[in-house]
């Protein structure tokens, strides 16, 4: 089932950019956006620019070629254009014309995840603290630099094993979780305000065992599952829901400089 599909049309930005294929081995990537429209990118795959550029989880996009992946570039970008762009806008700009992509966005009913609290007595765990500490003020008055190593007030430290996070609101860590069980998460805990949460758990790929399907029914054998209920106090169930994706019609290798 598909609603509203529409061509995603990239927006016209005057640029110019090197894009080379990185063949090393074992590559280590990152990118940054600068003030001034530069955008440089070491190892980056495709599927993380489209990422950036259209602000998509990977688990959204429909219709990829297997190198969208796998695939690695560096990449580095400069808009002369004043005022300058916004990263969406430049990489949007450089997909279209240096690989050729099109793309269009639909809303198809998918699998998602609730986020609800695991129990009928609304008991959370001991890893997940009501906290009162009063954002709006803390971000608009000058404060010291975090210390190294520690959470700062009102952010959120994310790896691939943990999160450790003050003053998160639920839909916050929804949002931060929904890229590790690589599925829409909706919140329907029903907390309200801003909680303190240290989560940690085993990555599916030191288990030893298969890694569990996302998309399947079955939650209980990931133990970010377990974590969840035993840390947090809160459970993930199965359901379908209207999920907004970003189909590829149009994407090719790029054209070397």
């Amino acid at each position: 089932m598909l609603a509203g599909s529409a061509p995603a049309q990239a927006p016209k930005v005057s640029y110019v950019a090197s894009v080379k294929r990185n063949r090393e081995a074992q590559p280590r990537g990152g990118s940054e956006y600068s003030p001034g429209g530069r955008f440089t990118a070491t190892a980056i795959t495709v599927q993380t620019l489209v990422r950036l550029a259209y602000g998509v989880q990977s688990f959204q996009i429909v219709g990829a070629p297997g190198w969208l992946a796998t695939d690695r570039f560096d990449i580095s970008a400069k808009s002369d254009d004043i005022p300058a762009p916004a990263q969406t806008a430049l990489l949007q700009t450089l997909l279209k014309d240096r690989f050729q992509l099109e793309v269009r966005r639909e809303t198809r009913q998918m699998p998602v995840f609730a986020l609800v609290v695991a129990n009928k007595e609304q008991k959370l765990g001991p890893a997940l603290i009501h906290s009162d500490f009063d954002c709006a003020a803390y971000l608009n008055a000058p404060h010291p630099l975090p210390e190294p190593g520690r959470t700062a007030p009102c952010s959120a430290r994310i790896s691939r094993n943990a999160i450790s996070a003050r003053s998160m609101s639920m839909d916050q860590l929804a949002s931060s979780l929904a890229p590790i069980v690589r599925r829409p998460i909706v919140n329907r805990t029903g907390l309200t305000g801003g909680f303190d949460v240290e989560l940690t758990w085993t990555p599916e790929t030191q288990t030893g065992g298969a890694a569990q399907d996302p998309l399947s029914d079955d939650t209980s054998g990931g133990s970010i599952f377990s974590a969840l209920e035993e840390q947090l106090g809160l459970k993930l169930i199965s359901e379908r829901g209207p999920v907004e994706v970003l189909i590829i019609d149009r994407l090719q290798p790029p054209s070397e400089n």
